[in-house]
């Protein structure tokens, strides 16, 4: 196993422990029970980021979970903000860290990005786009959260630093004419056991 694979199984490990903290309005969650799928989402993403990115976000999860804090229980807080505001402005909202304005601001470039590469792969692969969640925010409601929703949660617990690694490595795969969102399923696929998204496309 090579030093990254290492690092992304330690976040992953991470994760997945704080996941099994979070907390839901009624009762435990099916998805906290399983474990293959998280773990293959979760490599999904961290196999197609960038070494320092890898670094910066463990290096602050770890600082996280030393100080108390549940990045897990923080990101499904933050996306009920849209999928539920009244119950997040009465029970959630007064314990979110603060997120600064330049975050915001970060946060709203990569989504835009994220979001216009999911509606492109959606047009190519409308069914494995159709297999998970809906692309943008106007897809969501008390029981289904958006891919945009959920990246603005996940986003929302990083730290600046991270953030723009994020943003700047955006930029260089929109250079390179590469798409992050096929990057992740990609990997995903592969995980799944397909050799590629034509073929996973192909047997739904």
């Amino acid at each position: 196993m090579d030093k990254n694979s290492k690092l992304i199984e330690s976040i992953i490990n991470l994760e997945w422990n704080m996941f099994q903290k979070v907390q839901n309005i009624g009762g435990r969650a099916g998805c906290q029970d399983d474990q293959e799928t998280f773990t293959i989402m979760r490599r999904s993403q961290y196999e197609n980021w960038t070494d320092e990115m890898l670094l910066c976000y463990y290096t602050y999860a770890v600082s996280c979970e030393e100080n108390g804090r549940n990045l897990m229980t923080e990101k499904y807080g933050r996306m009920m903000e849209y999928t539920d505001p009244q119950y997040y402005q009465e029970h959630i909202a007064d314990y979110m860290p603060y997120v600064p304005e330049k975050n915001c601001r970060l946060i709203n470039e990569i989504v835009e990005a994220m979001v216009g590469w999911g509606e492109d792969f959606a047009r190519q692969y409308p069914k494995l786009s159709g297999a998970g969640r809906p692309i943008t925010a106007a897809g969501d409601s008390t029981g289904c959260t958006s891919q945009e929703t959920y990246e603005r949660g996940e986003l929302a617990t990083y730290p600046t630093e991270l953030l723009e690694l994020y943003a700047a490595y955006l930029k260089e795969l929109k250079a390179q004419g590469r798409s992050l969102a096929v990057m992740i399923q990609e990997t995903m696929v592969r995980l799944y056991g397909y050799k590629t998204i034509d073929e996973a496309e192909a047997r739904l």
